[in-house]
């Protein structure tokens, strides 16, 4: 039964997916998007109107913030379906780590995986001020989880990174995604007055609105997506 809602799944996406490419415009026609009125105003207008001087992140969690709600929907989707598919009921004998019982690993892997981290958390909050973001941020922390994997081992991690607690976390995560910016475009929609944060300072961490937590809830859900990915297919369960 998993397996048939996970192909069923799967084929609606791609329906979907395919639906949408059917509609892009046809390449190198003079009135493509990329070619008009557009860019420039995302270049002229981008930091007035989203209060990023990341132009990126300006357009990604702003203008286009629908799009990558969908994008981190997929990113869970898919990790819901692949788990499905994959995850054992049983679990498997103790695994003391891929790199064996090596002490001068552990220990090192100790000392560095904090410093990841906090790497991984500064290019998630400053992506709305430089390069960088949730999408790389989450990419840093995830690689970071899947070394303590493979250090210490499966018990352990599982220990620490178990399934409920991370598909429970990214499950909030994209609720709060879809509340905070399914609001504002419920409203502007509907041209109705909404209330949103205030811009602040362009350059302050605390600035751009809405941009530094979805930045933050983008990274959760890339971090423990690559995670339970690099998982399942290493060990076929989690």
């Amino acid at each position: 039964m998993k397996r048939i809602l996970a192909v069923s799944l799967t084929g609606v996406l791609i329906f979907i997916l395919l639906l949408g490419v059917m509609e892009l415009p046809r390449f190198g026609l003079p009135d493509n998007p990329a070619n008009n009125e557009v860019m420039r105003y995302y270049i002229e207008k981008a930091t007035e109107d989203t209060g990023a001087l990341n132009i990126v992140t300006g357009i990604i969690l702003d203008y286009r913030a629908f799009d990558t709600f969908v994008e981190a929907s997929v990113l869970f989707t898919a990790a819901a379906a692949v788990i499905m598919i994959l995850e054992q009921n049983g679990r498997n004998k103790v695994d003391a780590g891929l790199l064996g019982e090596s002490l001068i690993l552990k220990e090192i892997s100790r000392v560095i995986i904090p410093f990841i981290h906090i790497f991984g958390l500064y290019i998630i909050f400053f992506g709305h001020l430089s390069p960088g973001g949730g999408f790389a941020g989450g990419t840093i922390i995830g690689a970071s989880f899947i070394l303590y994997y493979t250090v210490n081992g499966s018990d352990r991690s599982r220990e620490k990174f178990s399934y409920n607690r991370l598909m429970g976390i990214m499950s909030t995560a994209i609720v709060v995604y879809g509340v905070l910016k399914g609001y504002s475009f419920i409203t502007g929609g509907s041209h109705l007055e909404s209330v949103q944060l205030p811009l602040g300072v362009p350059g302050n961490i605390l600035s751009g609105g809405l941009l530094l937590p979805l930045n933050i809830i983008v990274g959760i859900v890339v971090a423990i997506t690559m995670y339970i990915f690099y998982v399942l297919f290493e060990k076929g369960e989690i």
